[in-house]
């Protein structure tokens, strides 16, 4: 007689079982009875303060479905707020110059510029006539030699100021150099960069939700101080857009389950509203039962739901059902 070959889901919790699993109780179909939770389709992270400093707010609850990046709560940091307020002002006055240095002389300012040259020119002009004039009167007869004088530095002093309008019309013209907009422009990045490391400081302050999910606990208030030097938790959540449930198997019963064995899941005290589930992992390491406190050595058994998986909420009491290994 050829004997039978055992099903490779029962090879695998033979190995993890220690090898005591023969063909007939590990194809057995009597029903196991466990009792457990239902947990999030995740590991449960645990959340703590970033920074060093008091808890302003509490955003949010135990129980309470959040997004990914929402903020859940929040320390004093008035600090560095008016740091980035700021911060802020300096990068709109850096970007402000730079843009003023860029983009050169604005067409009104070279309008007045040459307006400016053409009354310098008007000037020269009314200054040279006076000094012929003068020069063309009788010294000490008509005119003083100071009147001569007078004139001849008027007409200078306005031939000058041509000069100097028409230079700065050219400057006007040729816009800025381009030393001028590269410092410029370090003063715009460098002021960017002080508000960037500020803001990066501030964001410390706000603990936000790595992942969307439910909180489980929530263990912080206003007024609490919270340091780096003495890490604790204060938030602990859970992805709950899956759910599966844990139950604890003595280890006696070890060889009557199997990876990927059928289960049903029912809330406690509600028999009759099912889920179906199947076993997803089972661990090789001996722990209590948190659940049925007592003597006895457990493995934890992770069932998986693959039906009507919402009608149960996290941390719900659950009945299982194991219902064999199969062929």
């Amino acid at each position: 007689m050829t004997q039978k070959r055992l099903p490779k889901i029962c090879l695998i919790a033979a190995v993890l079982a220690g090898g005591a699993i023969s063909p007939a109780n590990c194809q057995s179909t009597n029903v196991l009875p466990l009792h457990g939770r239902i947990e999030g389709g995740g590991e449960i992270l645990s959340l703590g303060a970033p920074t060093t400093g008091t808890i302003s707010h509490v955003l949010v609850k135990a129980g309470d479905h959040v997004q990914a990046g929402q903020s859940l709560l929040k320390i004093e940091c008035r600090d560095l707020e008016s740091e980035v307020l700021a911060r802020q002002s300096d990068l709109a006055a850096s970007e402000a110059v730079f843009a003023r240095v860029s983009n050169g002389s604005r067409p009104e300012e070279v309008a007045i510029g040459e307006a400016n040259v053409n009354l310098a020119l008007a000037r020269l002009h009314e200054a040279q006539k006076e000094f012929d004039r003068a020069q063309a009167l009788h010294e000490g007869v008509t005119i003083t030699r100071v009147q001569i004088d007078q004139a001849e530095r008027d007409a200078r002093m306005a031939s000058a100021m041509l000069e100097e309008v028409r230079a700065r019309l050219v400057l006007l013209k040729v816009g800025s150099r381009e030393e001028d907009i590269a410092e410029a422009r370090s003063r715009r990045d460098a002021a960017k960069a002080r508000l960037d490391a500020a803001a990066a400081r501030l964001s410390y302050c706000t603990v936000p939700a790595p992942i969307s999910g439910m909180v489980l606990s929530v263990r912080a208030g206003p007024g609490q101080l919270v340091s780096l030097m003495a890490p604790v938790t204060l938030i602990t959540m859970v992805d709950d857009s899956k759910r599966r449930a844990r139950v604890f198997v003595n280890e006696r019963d070890t060889s009557r389950i199997c990876s990927g064995e059928q289960a049903a899941i029912s809330a406690e005290g509600a028999p009759g509203d099912q889920s179906d589930g199947r076993i997803e992992e089972i661990s090789p390491e001996i722990a209590d039962n948190p659940y049925e406190p007592g003597p006895g050595r457990f493995r934890a058994i992770m069932i998986s739901l693959f039906k009507n998986e919402k009608q149960f909420t996290i941390g719900q009491a659950v009945a299982v059902k194991l219902l064999g290994c199969g062929s």
